[in-house]
């Protein structure tokens, strides 16, 4: 084939390439940008014709990158074309996987190898209650709503080791989303940009400080995305060692609070908090448990408080949908109540999973040295956005003082426990003392403005880097600009006067969101390229601003610090002091050392031609209120005095203007010519006072130095002495704490000594116990083994006999031996010798056996002695208690008869009113002892005057013989029972004994045995019996031949003498009961007493009877 011509193949190559550079969009010129003007927008701009169909532009292509564990992702390659280049992008890309149920609660789990990873789309925001209507749309198709941790990832093509940006976005930490983070401004510049989606509001921060219901959940799901983006950042061209935290407004306060954690160290390397810290107290929940419990009532969920487990399933079968519902109700209800009753969606402080165990001031304070280089600050009016949100509860306030309105703001946006510190910082450092008298909310309104700022944004920023920033560079700024557009502009502003920056408006100049503020003007567009390029540095190189003097770190808490303004001249200004002339107070003083912190600023000072002065506070009008309409305005007072006496003198401008000179289109080549200087005398003298006043200048300059070295010199004087005077209050409060400890840990130390003693004291009485139980079972072991031995005794022999009866034994077997030998004399007498030397070693035998058994013998008569003074030991002990017990009754008895004689002697008195007494004297001498209480019943009866009858009444004679009758009825009932006990008792004697008579005299006849075990009735009939026993049994001896008398022991006294220890205590008692009746029948009451069935019962009711029965008798008479 002939080949075509070479001019023609460039022709159509050249078209080709026409055709292609038409296709290709144009790219963003910087003259473009800034030649924006109103004519050309008025102007018509026709439509581009619809380029044909092989013309059209192709599909987006994919981009696919393998991660090693994840599996192979496909984005979208050319996402967007940013600078002439393209942008690939990643979207919803899953770096952890949320639970079901009550797992949407808790930590969530780390994604396993996925395969292919669809990740052209973005994924839905987390659940939130402004998409409700979406969530329940979700749930009605089925939908998984709670699968949303996932990253948006955009790079440049080709990325290789750049460094990272990681946004996560806030606001109020209960909506947004990843989508905020586009990268049309940031991506200009060589870099790679991630976006992070994490739970909201309940399902990140709802706790129980449980294990099922832990809290903080959302800073768990930002560390797992940082954990994700360590491990695979090289495969989509970022550098892992290079990553930046950007955070905004909430978004700050979690990327704060994960770094004074120390849980993700070493994953990111800076940090970038705009307008939050993880002090902000607009943030964190001190009361999670009544939040949880408002929840649980708005959910409709049982709370019982202790038992949480209804709760905890109560919310793992509510829908998603329903959960946000009741979270917005709670905001709803609770947000007009004050910050204290706004929960759900706030950091927890002590949560299980460890992230915050302090309070964050106290974090800030430890992890000073761990710190990481950061850029922090805050919008000028951050707090405009809160304020409005109750700003009509300032407007209801009906009172002139300033108080009352400074309440207000305080209730809404610090915690009580530093209402009090505010509220005097207030009156103190913002208010006048006109103000006291003269306050309204709309005169007031600017200072609340500028008290709520300082609650949740500067001073929060000024306690998290009092230390951190000695360790590591801290670069401060505020952001003041006030460009065409709002990050939330479509809402209402309440406020008296126009606001600047508000909340996350700085946002807007980083990211075209939301879309409305997507289009900037040249002066927003020129802000927003300085703000990006000094972001971008910090992440590439950690200095935000390499020009010498445009952005240095800060030297104190309170600066230097840039200023984001609106002026035309310089949008960028240095400022000695965040606060604006304000010192914050300290608030956290048990977390900071004050010495190290800086009290004071020095003013700076400048030469110019004029010098201005100004105060801005106290604030005594409202500047904002005949503002004239300027889109930019310009109001911000250059020249700031503190609360103090020191006045700052400055420049109406900042010290530094890097733009001041600046020059479009300037040649670096060309020199100025010098100005040539005229040599008149006119001019001579003008130079003359021109150095005249020069000098009188620097001489005014160097006073106002000296001056300024002197009140501060003062000023460190007096902080030294206040400061020591603090040290010596600590140093007294520390040695009264010490004090107070020891005497503590004295009481302490003798509570447990007395808890010792008294447990010592229990022990040995429960030794005591053990030890008597045990000393009881051995005497009755040792009573059982007696009498073992006793019958062992009995039925066999005692050794003498036994050696007695072997010695008869040997003798009889002797005279066999002899009759034998007698009869056979022929046999020989070896065998005899043998025989008999056989006898001798049996009888050595028999007798050492016989030795042994006599040595056992008297072993055990010493082991029963021993046993048996043991057990007369133990009767004295138990007979002295015995009388004790007796003694204690007898009181007992006595204290009853005084009382009873007290009772009688009361109703006598009550008886006897009106009644002559009646005391028969005369016949008291007469009367004697009588034999018995019926003869004295009956002569007591006799003796009584017959016509004698006492008027009394009926009724106390009824109660008196009811009383009688029923003392009477017990007095017969005790007598019967004990009558009943005693006859039982003496049945089981009776049986004793013979049962032992019966071991002894098996042969005794049935006729004794029955003698013997007759009962008697009364103690005559056994007495009569004993008389009748002893007859029989002497005759019987003298029937018999008299054995020679042998010497006996005393049988009274020797316990060894009776048969057993119970007959030798029984011998006992009969040999007392016979004395006793002997002196009876000698003092001639013996006949008098009743039937009793033994003696000692007799004298024992005797005289434990109250009274004598003719004491009783008249002490239960009337007085008459």
């Amino acid at each position: 084939m002939q080949s075509l011509p070479s001019w023609v193949q460039l022709l159509a190559l050249a078209l080709c390439v026409c055709q292609m550079c038409a296709l290709q969009p144009r790219p963003r010129s910087d003259d473009d940008d800034y030649d924006f003007s109103a004519e050309n927008e008025d102007s018509f701009t026709p439509q581009p014709l619809r380029p044909p169909p092989w013309q059209e532009a192709p599909q987006p292509q994919e981009a696919r990158v393998q991660v090693p564990g994840v599996g192979d992702i496909v984005g979208v390659r050319g996402y967007k074309a940013i600078s002439g280049r393209p942008i690939n992008a990643f979207l919803g890309v899953r770096y952890a996987q949320v639970g079901a149920g009550l797992g949407r609660f808790q930590q969530a789990r780390a994604t396993s190898f996925q395969g292919r990873v669809d990740a052209t789309t973005a994924s839905p925001n987390c659940a939130q209650f402004p998409e409700l209507q979406r969530l329940q749309a979700a749930e009605a198709r089925g939908e998984n709503v709670d699968d949303c941790l996932t990253l948006n990832i955009y790079a440049p093509e080709g990325a290789r080791d750049l460094p990272v940006l990681v946004f996560v976005h806030g606001e109020m930490l209960f909506d947004g989303g990843a989508e905020e983070a586009q990268p049309d401004y940031v991506l200009e510049n060589d870099i790679v940009l991630v976006s992070i989606n994490y739970r909201l509001a309940p399902f990140g921060f709802l706790s129980a400080l449980s294990d099922q219901l832990p809290g903080n959940v959302a800073l768990s799901d930002i560390h797992l995305a940082l954990e994700w983006l360590q491990r695979n950042l090289p495969h989509f061209g970022g550098n892992s060692g290079k990553v930046t935290l950007v955070g905004q407004a909430g978004g700050a306060t979690l990327v704060h609070a994960l770094s004074l954690s120390g849980r993700a160290t070493n994953l990111f390397q800076q940090l970038i908090l705009q307008s939050g810290t993880a002090l902000n107290p607009y943030l964190i929940d001190e009361r999670p448990l009544e939040t949880l419990a408002t929840f649980a009532r708005l959910a409709r969920c049982q709370y019982a408080g202790r038992s949480l487990a209804p709760l905890y399933d109560c919310l793992s079968r509510l829908p998603t949908s329903q959960v946000v519902s009741a979270f917005e109700q709670l905001l709803q209800q609770n947000e007009a109540r004050g910050l204290s009753f706004l929960g759900g969606f706030k950091l927890v402080v002590g949560d299980p999973l460890g992230y915050l165990p302090e309070h964050p001031a106290a974090l800030a304070a430890k992890a000073a040295n761990s710190s990481v280089p950061m850029i922090v600050g805050a919008a000028k009016d951050a707090s405009a956005f809160i304020l409005s949100r109750f700003y009509d509860q300032i407007q209801r306030v009906q009172s002139q003082n300033v108080s009352d309105f400074i309440n207000v703001v305080l209730r809404h946006t610090a915690p009580p426990s530093q209402h009090k510190a505010w509220l005097d910082w207030a009156r103190r450092e913002i208010f006048s003392q006109e103000h006291d008298r003269t306050a309204s909310a709309h005169s007031v309104s600017q200072g609340l403005l500028e008290l709520s700022n300082m609650i949740l944004y500067r001073a929060p920023v000024i306690y998290s880097i009092r230390l951190s920033h000695k360790k590591s560079p801290v670069y401060l700024y505020t952001f003041d600009y006030r460009g065409e557009h709002h990050r939330f502009g479509h809402l209402d502003n309440p406020l008296p006067f126009g606001v600047d920056a508000s909340l996350s408006d700085d946002s807007v100049y980083l990211f075209p969101y939301p879309p409305e503020a997507s289009r900037l003007n040249p002066v927003d567009k020129s802000l927003s390229r300085a703000l990006v390029t000094m972001w971008v540095n910090f992440a590439v190189t950690g200095i935000p601003n390499q020009n010498s003097g445009v952005w240095p770190k800060a030297t104190s808490e309170y600066g230097p610090f840039l200023r984001f303004t609106n002026s035309r001249q310089s949008m960028l200004e240095l400022d000695p002091h965040f606060g604006d002339g304000l010192y914050a107070p300290n608030l956290y003083g048990q977390y900071f050392n004050a010495t190290n912190s800086t009290t004071t600023a020095t003013a700076a000072t400048t030469t110019t031609t004029t010098t201005t002065t100004t105060t801005r506070r106290p604030y005594v009008y409202n500047p904002y209120v005949n503002r004239q309409p300027n889109p930019y305005p310009y109001n911000y007072n250059a020249t700031t005095t503190t609360s103090t006496t020191t006045t700052t003198t400055r420049r109406p401008m900042y010290a530094y203007n890097p733009y001041a000179n600046w020059q479009p289109n300037r040649q670096p080549g060309q020199a100025q010519p010098f100005p040539r200087r005229p040599t008149d005398p006119a001019y001579e003298r003008a130079q003359e006072i021109r150095r005249q006043q020069v000098i009188r200048e620097q001489q005014e300059r160097e006073q106002r130095i000296r001056e300024q070295r002197e009140r501060e010199q003062q000023q460190q004087e007096e902080q030294q002495r206040r400061e020591e005077e603090e040290r010596e209050q600590r140093r007294v409060q520390e040695q009264r704490e010490q004090e107070a400890q020891r005497e503590l840990e004295q009481r302490y130390q003798m509570q447990r000594e007395k808890q010792q003693r008294e447990q010592q004291q229990r022990e040995q009485l429960a030794r005591e116990q053990q030890e008597v139980l045990e000393q009881q079972q051995r005497e009755q072991e040792a009573r059982e083994q007696w009498e073992r031995n006793r019958e062992r005794t009995e039925v066999h022999r005692s050794p003498q006999e036994e050696l007695e009866q072997r010695q008869r034994e040997w003798e009889r077997q002797q005279r066999e031996r002899e009759r034998e030998q007698t009869i056979n004399p022929d046999e020989p007498d070896d065998r005899e010798l043998e025989e008999r030397e056989q006898q001798e070693r049996e009888e050595q035998q028999r007798l050492q056996i016989l030795h042994e058994q006599r040595l056992q013998y008297e072993q055990r008569q010493r082991e029963q002695q021993q046993r048996e003074q043991e057990q007369r030991e133990q009767l004295a002990r138990e007979q002295q208690e015995q009388q004790e017990q007796q003694q204690r009754e007898q009181e007992q008895r006595e204290q009853e008869e005084r009382e009873q004689q007290e009772r009688e002697e009361q109703q006598r008195e009550e008886m006897a009113r009106g009644y002559q007494p009646y005391e028969p004297e005369q016949q008291e001498s007469s009367r004697r002892p009588y034999p018995s209480y019926e003869d004295y019943v009956r002569r007591d009866e006799e003796e009584e005057p017959l016509d004698f009858e006492p008027e009394i009444d009926e009724s106390s004679n009824r109660n008196y013989s009811e009383e009688q009758e029923r003392e009477q009825q017990q007095r017969e009932q005790l007598y019967r029972e004990q009558q009943e006990r005693e006859r039982e008792q003496q049945e089981q004697e009776r049986e004793q004994q013979e049962r032992e008579r019966q071991s002894q005299n098996p042969n005794e006849d049935e006729e004794d045995q029955q003698d013997r075990r007759q009962p008697y009735q009364t103690y005559e009939e056994y007495l009569r019996a004993n008389e009748e026993a002893e007859a029989a049994a002497a005759a019987a001896q003298e029937s018999e031949p008299e054995p020679e008398p042998e010497p006996e022991p005393e049988r009274e006294n020797d316990p060894s003498a009776y048969e057993s220890y119970d007959d030798y205590i029984r011998a006992q008692q009969e040999r007392q009961e016979a004395e006793e009746r002997e002196r009876a029948v000698q003092e001639g009451w013996e006949h008098s007493r009743p039937e009793y069935p033994g003696y000692r019962q007799f004298v024992s009711n005797h005289h434990s009877s109250p009274q004598h029965a003719k004491q009783l008798r008249r002490q239960q008479r009337p007085n008459l």
